[in-house]
């Protein structure tokens, strides 16, 4: 069966059952991944999954749930088990009725039937980030390249029915010299615009340069945090501009509507659909059309993100971000600068250059204090020239704090997507003054 078929057929059952409410949105994904290690293809494989996402209510109860590569009869024994598991709880305080919408979606046309044509050779990409790795100064480079298309239908109790498509290759490259190591990434929606000759070299010129890596003291530093790096900051700080996890006690930006929480010169903004970007969506898990929506313009806070549920509480609108129960961003991007990352560079006194950053966790949601370990290369900075390499830092600091101290911010971005950032991010560089750096157990 078609998707449309699969999501039909789920919606007749629970309204069969006797759910008031209910959204059905069905996925087909297709996903070739190649993994490389020591020079060499280790893994190459095609992924293809169905997934159902089903949201239903009853007499005033919620609940979701999920299943994988269903056929009819698992639809079937699915929706039923979901209905009784519904009846089986409480009436929800946060009930909100799905509303009726009545939208012709317009195509945002971000799609390249070339990104998963079979002729697509991921492996010649393979070799060209490698080799560009090993010609800048790696002995030996690793990582991972996926294309992915991605087909789904929604469908709900409030008339919607809808359609969308997307794609974006991934690759991601980390380069070793002796003990050393540098990152590259290259993300993108079309496979014109995916680079692999340029990550590669980054990868390969950023190990060559951290080998034989010198002594540093613990203190505090003003910290150039590379697009990477960026990314992962801004994903946190678009996921705590939830109305989910304000209402929820689990956000920094909480009862901060109209306030500044960051410098003049830093705007965010979400995007359901943008060029390049490839968290694109049409419309959200309830129907409504997605649209830009502006988190931080010029350091104030401007608008959280909402579904229907968090909307009515907070007596406002939806913002097209459903999760039906926490709402989130689809393309966070990061307003251009003013600065080049030279220019940064020359700026700072005493710094450290983070290239790119693992293991970031949070020790208190509602006050957004984090650390994170700065990983491959690493670099000092005094008086405005980099130095030598470092290595074991740990930084520890607050969202709040950071996006208040921000210096500059580079004109240059990058749209980011690796295990560390989930979030489709464009993201700049940007210098931010006074930051905490340990040495790093272990």
């Amino acid at each position: 069966m078609e998707i449309n078929e699969l999501a039909d057929l789920t919606l007749k059952e629970a309204l069969k059952l006797g759910a008031t409410d209910v959204s059905v949105i069905c996925t087909k994904t297709n996903e070739n991944l190649i993994r490389f290690s020591n020079n060499s293809i280790t893994v190459n494989k095609n992924i293809n999954n169905l997934e159902l996402f089903l949201y239903l209510a009853k007499d005033k109860k919620r609940i979701i749930g999920t299943t994988s590569n269903p056929n009819i009869k698992g639809i079937k024994e699915f929706t039923s088990n979901l209905v009784k598991a519904c009846e089986a709880l409480s009436p929800s305080a946060e009930y909100t009725p799905l509303p009726k919408i009545k939208v012709q979606y317009s195509s945002h046309g971000i799609y390249d039937e070339k990104l998963v044509e079979d002729g697509t050779n991921l492996i010649e990409f393979v070799k060209e980030a490698i080799n560009a790795a090993l010609e800048a100064g790696a002995d030996r480079v690793s990582g991972s390249i996926m294309t992915s298309k991605e087909n789904l239908v929604i469908l709900t109790s409030g008339d919607v029915n809808g359609q969308d498509k997307k794609t974006k290759i991934l690759l991601n490259v980390r380069a070793f010299s002796k003990e050393a190591s540098g990152q590259g990434l290259s993300c993108a929606a079309r496979l014109k615009d995916l680079k692999p000759n340029e990550a590669g070299k980054e990868a390969g010129e950023y190990a060559k340069a951290s080998i034989n890596p010198k002594p540093w003291e613990e203190g505090i530093y003003d910290l150039i945090t590379l697009p990477t790096v960026t990314a992962d900051i801004i994903q946190h700080v678009g996921s705590f501009s939830s109305a989910f996890a304000v209402d929820s006690g689990l956000s920094f930006l909480a009862d901060k509507i109209g306030q500044k929480v960051s410098v003049d010169y830093f705007t965010l903004r979400d995007y359901g659909v943008i060029e390049g970007g490839f968290g694109n969506r049409r419309f959200d898990d309830e129907g409504f059309p997605t649209r830009e929506n502006i988190i931080i313009e010029k350091g104030v806070l401007k608008s959280y993100l909402h579904n229907c549920t968090t909307a009515r509480k907070f007596n406002t609108s939806s913002t097209g971000n459903a999760g039906i129960i926490d709402p989130h961003p689809w393309n966070l991007v990061v307003d251009p600068g003013s600065m080049t990352l030279e220019d940064m560079i020359k700026e700072v006194k005493k710094g450290i250059m983070v290239t790119n950053n693992w293991y970031t966790r949070f020790q208190s949601l509602r006050l957004g204090e984090y650390s994170t370990l700065p990983r491959d290369a690493t670099f000092l900075i005094e008086n405005g020239v980099i130095k030598y390499p470092v290595r074991g830092l740990r930084i520890s600091d607050s969202l709040p704090r950071q996006l208040a101290n921000i210096v500059a911010i580079s004109k240059e971005r990058k749209w980011i997507e690796w295990w560390e950032v989930s979030i489709p991010t464009l993201a700049p560089s940007m210098l931010i003054k006074d930051v905490i750096i340990t040495k790093a157990l272990g």
